[in-house]
């Protein structure tokens, strides 16, 4: 059952989308770590609303994602979107029947999803908007403002991590559209069809971002990691592709200690999360290092 103030949400959003009349039998799916779900019938058919989250306004230009969603429209890539509002994030998607997200411990399901994500890659789409990690560090720790981040050694840490620009600048980068944040949760599988879902982050970047963040988010160890790498790339990954990777998880997995501290400002705990990203940035700066 919906409280009166999510029905309420929830209603208005379908009235802005113009699917308030005809729609029934709204339901609450489980929150997700940025927004709230919810599913409902309209016209005796399933759609998805997505209602942003607190905090959400300080980590996602909605009127960016909606370009990106305006650009993967009808490729195949990702899930078709009914409805998206640029200014509050509410977006409506239809109901995929008897889809499930990316199984970790099935190697064929991880297979198929990553060599889905180096296809999309290699449509080497355009957008006009970019992300760096690193710029966004530094974004982030502006929104925490003067509260200073409780891990220890964190401002040598932060210095670390930056230098590692380092090394990810250094080697020459293709820069395409990327999803930013390819967790295993955003991968649908639905038969023989893989949709990768929610962009609110994507951007022009090095396409290994999106191998780094996939890896940091299932908190994988060295050895998963590097099976991970050799799927993408066939078994044909050069080592200094493989450091940039190793770099990149730990810029990715500061950014989002950082991330989970805004989302512990606005009212939610991250706490063990952002401990275990704060323990994943420092494994794999000492992988790029060493």
């Amino acid at each position: 059952m919906l409280c009166s103030k999510e029905e309420r949400v929830v209603k208005q959003a379908l009235e802005g989308a113009g699917m308030l009349e005809n729609s029934c039998n709204i339901q609450r799916i489980t929150a997700s770590m940025t927004n709230q779900l919810y599913s409902f019938m309209y016209s005796g058919k399933k759609y998805l609303v997505r209602i942003p989250g607190k905090g959400t306004e300080y980590l996602v230009n909605r009127q960016q994602e909606t370009e990106v969603y305006t650009l993967l429209k009808g490729r195949g890539i990702t899930d078709e979107v009914r409805y998206i509002n640029a200014e509050n994030g509410i977006k409506i998607t239809e109901y995929l029947d008897h889809a499930h997200v990316c199984n970790m411990k099935d190697k064929d399901e991880i297979g198929a999803c990553i060599r889905h994500l180096r296809k999309f890659h290699e449509m080497k789409l355009q957008i006009g908007h970019e992300f760096d990690v690193y710029q966004k560090i530094e974004e982030y720790e502006k929104q925490c403002g003067a509260i200073i981040i409780n891990l220890e050694n964190y401002k040598n840490m932060r210095k670390k991590i930056i230098d590692l620009r380092k090394i990810t600048d250094k080697q020459p980068r293709e820069y395409c559209l990327c999803h930013i944040d390819p967790i295993a949760d955003n991968f649908l599988i639905s038969g023989k069809n893989i949709y990768l879902i929610d962009w609110e982050y994507a951007a022009m970047c090095d396409p290994l971002i999106d191998i780094a963040m996939f890896c940091i988010y299932s908190e994988l160890d060295k050895e998963s990691t590097d099976r991970i790498i050799d799927v993408y790339f066939d078994k044909c990954c050069m080592e200094e592709e493989r450091r940039k990777i190793y770099a990149y998880m730990a810029a990715g997995a500061f950014l989002w200690v950082l991330w989970a501290e805004i989302k512990r400002i606005s009212g939610q705990n991250y706490e063990d999360y952002k401990k275990r990203q704060y323990a994943i940035a420092e494994e794999f700066y000492r992988y790029t290092v060493e």
